[in-house]
């Protein structure tokens, strides 16, 4: 009796990893997660004067060239004391298309809604409004773990912005830690 389940399970061991030959692999992740930091300027379409200030975003891949973008930017004027305490402030979500450039390049175009938070002079008022905005860039990655975002650009429209919606634009730069 010993013997015969001996020779079972040497058989067992040796037929087993032929009869997974004909298996496809599977996707080896659900997606790709960067999360980074940087500083952007702008023009603010209210002030002459250019506003900067810091730039969170992060972003999924949840296909090799689909995924979504998150980010949240606040500049401000800080140039001229009669516009005092003048800021812009978004937070935006939307789709993202990346292309893959010989392996290290990534451009992509995205397109993002939210809400901006406009804060007037010398803090007489701090309203709300509806935005949406194009945009692209590129990221390099560096490391398996780090992407530099070279440049972002959005153009924004902030709608019910009185008197006619105010289009202010942002070029931006950051690091991230890409999580794979």
């Amino acid at each position: 009796m010993l013997k015969r389940i001996l020779m079972l399970l040497c058989l067992m061991a040796t037929v087993t990893p032929f009869l997974r030959a004909q298996e496809m692999p599977t996707q080896t992740r659900a997606g790709e997660l960067q999360v980074g930091a940087g500083y952007s300027g702008g023009n603010p379409d209210y002030s002459p004067h250019h506003f900067y200030g810091p730039y969170i975003y992060t972003t999924f891949d949840f296909r090799e060239h689909i995924g979504v973008e998150f980010n949240f930017r606040e500049m401000k004027e800080g140039s001229d004391p009669s516009n005092e305490g003048i800021y812009e402030r978004t937070y935006q979500i939307g789709p993202r298309y990346v292309w893959h450039v010989k392996g290290r390049f990534n451009p992509y175009v995205k397109f993002l809604v939210g809400r901006g938070v406009f804060n007037y002079p010398h803090d007489k008022a701090n309203l709300a409004y509806n935005m949406y905005s194009f945009g692209g860039g590129l990221d390099v990655r560096i490391k398996p773990y780090l992407n530099v975002r070279v440049v972002d650009f959005e153009d924004q429209s902030w709608l019910s912005f009185p008197p006619h919606g105010l289009h202010p634009t942002a070029i931006s730069a950051g690091v991230a830690y890409r999580f794979h």
